[in-house]
């Protein structure tokens, strides 16, 4: 917004929600921020032009785990194991039970029965992520 070729958190947000609503979801906005920062050599907490294209592909790619995310979850932003069921379903995942179990024990690493989020994105990143991503989202 200020034409100095580097993105601010808030700037990235105002951009979003006033261009592109449907990828207005604040969690998936973090994890995708957070990622292109992680490419940057500056460590400065600012988007650099040059990781603004990648920054725009996590935008949609997190939004698009977001949706399954809150599609079987509802608002608490916490999944439980039938969720996470209800999850791998619609992203096309097929697992046996005992090895979606598996899969949910090792993303719940404090044991309490719950995924959140951001362990969600990143075990689903860790599994089916677009070539083009693999490295930089895990």
């Amino acid at each position: 917004y200020n034409c100095n070729n580097i993105c601010s958190l808030a700037e990235i947000d105002k951009m979003v929600v006033e261009k592109y609503a449907v990828l207005n979801h604040k969690p998936a906005l973090m994890r995708a921020y957070k990622r292109a920062i992680k490419e940057e050599d500056k460590n400065d907490g600012w988007v650099h032009k040059k990781a603004f294209k990648s920054l725009l592909g996590y935008l949609f790619y997190f939004n698009k785990i977001y949706w399954i995310f809150d599609e079987v979850n509802g608002d608490d932003r916490r999944m439980t194991f039938p969720e996470f069921k209800k999850c791998l379903t619609l992203a096309g995942v097929q697992m046996s039970e005992s090895d979606a179990k598996k899969e949910f024990n090792s993303i719940d690493k404090n044991g309490g029965g719950m995924v959140l989020f951001d362990e969600f994105c990143a075990w689903f990143a860790s599994k089916s992520c677009p070539a083009c991503l693999t490295e930089l989202v895990g």
